[in-house]
């Protein structure tokens, strides 16, 4: 599985690459993954490239990933470009992103709920899983509530 995951510093975009790596080791399962944060702290890009159960380098060039995961509406079009033709966009929505701020008082749980929005697009993990690896992540409740709206 080749996955792209492409948000803005503050978004927990490196936080969501290490929750799927973890829950890919729990299984046994390689995981190859590179990130490329270049303004992030001052709400720039941050690219995040992983290989689950494949290949070398974790490097995914254009037309190739399976999955887009998008934090930010303003790289939509920037993840469509790495998708196969049988690849899947998961994008957070301006209006889930909102409602993310405004129910969970920090965008930073916007990295929960898209894992939740993931996880029901694929066919590798099970929400369980999940669950197991976010208990033991920095505020629990919230990312497994978070999670739980995302998988909605």
């Amino acid at each position: 599985m080749k996955i792209v995951i492409l948000g803005v510093g503050g978004m927990g975009a490196i936080s969501l690459s290490k929750i799927i790596a973890q829950i890919a080791m729990d299984e046994n399962i390689s995981v190859k993954s590179t990130e490329i944060h270049g303004m992030a702290k001052k709400g720039g890009l941050v690219e995040i490239y992983m290989k689950i159960g494949e290949g070398i380098s974790p490097y995914v060039s254009q037309n190739e990933a399976d999955f887009a995961i998008v934090l930010d509406g303003a790289y939509i079009d920037y993840g469509r470009g790495f998708l196969n033709d049988r690849g899947v966009l998961v994008e957070l929505k301006k209006g889930e992103t909102e409602k993310i701020i405004k129910e969970f008082g920090d965008i930073r749980f916007a990295n929960s709920f898209a894992l939740g929005k993931f996880i029901k697009e694929q066919n590798l993990f099970d929400k369980n899983d999940v669950i197991e690896v976010l208990r033991n992540f920095k505020k629990p409740d919230k990312n497994i509530k978070a999670f739980k709206v995302g998988l909605k």
